[in-house]
């Protein structure tokens, strides 16, 4: 589908498209191949959009008189969800979207949305661009909040070590893919700021910085989750390894007590033939006598000196 917008949207053709006249369009990958050689796109760009070895990556490139991009959404709720896929083509008076995985219609949204405020504020096909990429990752903030706020729950209910620490990894490989993510895109608005054969007006330029900025902002606060989290396992770490330190110290002071019980227990087991004890009548109280007072001793020593 093929709006000029410059008065208000209005469905053309492709044959239609004059060089005076601003335009959006919105197709998927089997309607490009059909037509892309009548919007001047050359070859090689889709040859890279069935290139299964870039499915995975957001790269922005500047051909001589457009710029094509390739995205992939991630869903910052849940980033091992499909990812939506998505190709732009950016030229001076026309802005494509090429649809490439869009189960959810999240970008057809987007696009719908973003193009009906620009038309509204008279905007350029700079700051068209500009408000779709800001709304696709509109909600992100809204879902950075939510990962903090799982982080904090997680704090919360520790006392499960082997479900805290699976979450804690899979939070942490989670945090990692967005950073990454971020980064990503980050070079995206940075190449478009660059503003290569002069695509975009100067005055407008600014629009992918302030984009470049945003993204570097969510890339900060995943940076921030990333380091509550780790501070978080360090705090949980430390817990347990007081709690086995006392455990550990527990089982050193039943060693110790029992220990001079084991060399007396010993000791008197030698039954030899002239020891003076096996014949006394006072030989097996004295035993217990002494025991005790061994033990007795050991536990008021223990006790002074703050192991128990």
């Amino acid at each position: 589908m093929i709006y000029q917008i410059d008065r208000q949207k209005e469905v053309v053709n492709i044959e239609d498209i004059q060089e005076q006249h601003r335009y959006i369009a919105m197709m998927d990958l089997e309607e490009l191949k059909s037509c892309y050689q009548k919007l001047g796109i050359e070859k090689a760009s889709i040859q890279r959009l069935e290139d299964p070895s870039l499915f995975h990556q957001n790269m922005i490139i500047p051909a001589y008189h457009y710029y094509f991009g390739l995205i992939h959404l991630i869903n910052a709720r849940d980033i091992f969800v499909k990812k939506d896929s998505l190709a732009l083509f950016i030229f001076k008076n026309l802005f494509l979207v090429v649809v490439i995985d869009d189960e959810d219609h999240h970008i057809n949204q987007v696009f719908q949305s973003s193009s009906d405020y620009v038309l509204q504020k008279d905007a350029s096909i700079t700051r068209l661009v500009y408000y779709f990429l800001s709304d696709l990752l509109a909600s992100d903030y809204q879902y950075i909040e939510e990962l903090q706020d799982e982080i904090e729950e997680l704090e919360s209910h520790e006392e499960d070590s082997m479900n805290f620490t699976n979450q804690t990894r899979q939070l942490n490989k989670e945090l990692l893919l967005l950073k990454n993510y971020y980064e990503n895109l980050m070079t995206i608005g940075e190449d478009l700021e660059m503003n290569h054969h002069h695509i975009f007006d100067d005055d407008d330029s600014r629009y992918f910085e302030i984009f470049t900025r945003r993204i570097e902002r969510l890339s900060k606060n995943v940076e921030m989750l990333r380091e509550i989290l780790n501070q978080a396992n360090a705090a949980h770490q430390s817990r347990e390894d007081y709690k086995l330190n006392k455990t550990m110290q527990f089982f050193t002071v039943v060693t110790t007590i029992f220990l001079p019980l084991t060399l007396i227990a010993g000791w008197y087991g030698m039954n030899f033939e002239n020891m003076p004890e096996l014949k006394s009548i006072y030989g097996y109280p004295a035993v217990i006598a002494l025991s005790l007072i061994v033990v007795i001793g050991l536990i008021i020593l223990f006790k002074k000196k703050k192991f128990l």
